[in-house]
C-alpha cells in the first residue's frame, strides 16, 4: 500500500494548479481552467486534487505542509534560484542534519518543502503494518 494521492482545499484553483505545474512538474489532467476543481499528476503516479474552497476562513493548521523529495542537492539550490528570480516568496536554503530544504508558499496558502535527504532512503514504497 502507498500513498497516491492528496486533496487540497485552496480558494484560487487555477493559481494554484499553475503554480505546481509550473514548479514541481506537474501535469494537469481533463480540464485547465474550471475554478472548482483541477487535478494534477506526475510520471511516478501521484495525484494532487485541488478543490475551491467552501468558506474563506478555512485555513491549514500551523505546520501543515506537503513536500517533494529531489534526488540531488543541486536541484534544491536551482529550485530555490528560480522562485527567487521569480519573486515567489520562499525560505533560505536551509542545511541541517535531515539535509538540504527549502520552504515556499504556494497559492491558497499552502507551504511547500523541496528537500533533498543526506541519508540514503529506499525508494521502495513502505507498506503499512498488516498489509
Amino acid at each position: 500500500m502507498f500513498l497516491n494521492h492528496l486533496d487540497l482545499q485552496v480558494p484560487d484553483v487555477p493559481a494554484t494548479a499553475a503554480f505546481f505545474e509550473r514548479y514541481f512538474g506537474l501535469t494537469i489532467q481533463g480540464n485547465r481552467t474550471s475554478p472548482a476543481i483541477i487535478i494534477l499528476s506526475d510520471e511516478r503516479d501521484f495525484t494532487l486534487v485541488l478543490q475551491r474552497r467552501r468558506r474563506d476562513d478555512e485555513a491549514y493548521p500551523e505546520g501543515f505542509h506537503c513536500g517533494f523529495l529531489v534526488d540531488d542537492v543541486a536541484l534544491v539550490r536551482q529550485l530555490h534560484a528560480r522562485l527567487v528570480a521569480d519573486g515567489v516568496a520562499c525560505s533560505d536554503v536551509i542545511e541541517n542534519n535531515r539535509g538540504v530544504m527549502v520552504y515556499v508558499r504556494a497559492p491558497g496558502d499552502i507551504t511547500v518543502e523541496i528537500s533533498h535527504r543526506t541519508r540514503a532512503r529506499s525508494s521502495t514504497p513502505r507498506r503499512c503494518a498488516g498489509v
